[in-house]
C-alpha cells in the first residue's frame, strides 16, 4: 500500500479525517456596521459621522451574514485613542444584527472610534465619528 508522505505523517501522528474532528475555520462576514442616533426594530436610525451632545447617546450597529456558528465579537469604544469600553457580543447562525451604545456626557465631546473586532481579537472594521455642541 502506497500512502505519500502525507498520509505517512498523518499515521505517525494518529490524525484521522472524521467530519466531527474537522475544525470550523469560517468567520462571520460584516455585512453593514454604522454609527447612529438610536436603534428601532432592529435597524439603525439616522446613521451619521458627526453626533450632537445633546442626543445623549449613540450607537454601534452591526450585522453579519452569514455567520456559520455561533461565536462572539466585540465593539470597543475609544474616546480620543483612551479605550472607554469594551462590549461582547453573541452572534448566532444563520446571520445577526446587533448594537452597543455608550451614554454621552459634556467631557465626551471630540473625536470618538470603535474598533469591531472577531473572537479571537482581529479587526473587522473600524467606525470614527465625533461628538459636538
Amino acid at each position: 500500500m502506497h500512502y505519500g508522505l502525507v498520509g505517512l505523517i498523518v499515521m505517525a501522528l494518529g490524525w484521522t479525517a472524521h467530519a466531527e474532528d474537522t475544525p470550523i475555520t469560517e468567520r462571520p462576514i460584516l455585512v453593514q456596521a454604522v454609527m447612529c442616533e438610536s436603534i428601532q426594530k432592529y435597524d439603525p436610525i439616522n446613521s451619521a459621522v458627526v453626533f450632537s451632545i445633546q442626543l445623549g447617546r449613540v450607537s454601534c450597529y452591526t450585522r453579519f451574514d452569514p455567520v456559520p456558528q455561533k461565536t462572539f465579537v466585540h465593539h470597543k469604544w475609544y474616546r480620543s485613542d483612551i479605550l472607554i469600553t469594551v462590549k461582547r457580543l453573541t452572534i448566532n447562525p444563520p446571520s445577526w444584527a446587533s448594537f452597543t451604545s455608550v451614554q454621552l456626557r459634556d467631557a465626551d465631546k471630540g473625536p470618538w472610534r470603535v474598533v469591531i473586532t472577531d473572537e479571537q481579537d482581529n479587526a473587522m472594521q473600524t467606525l470614527r465619528f465625533s461628538i459636538t455642541d
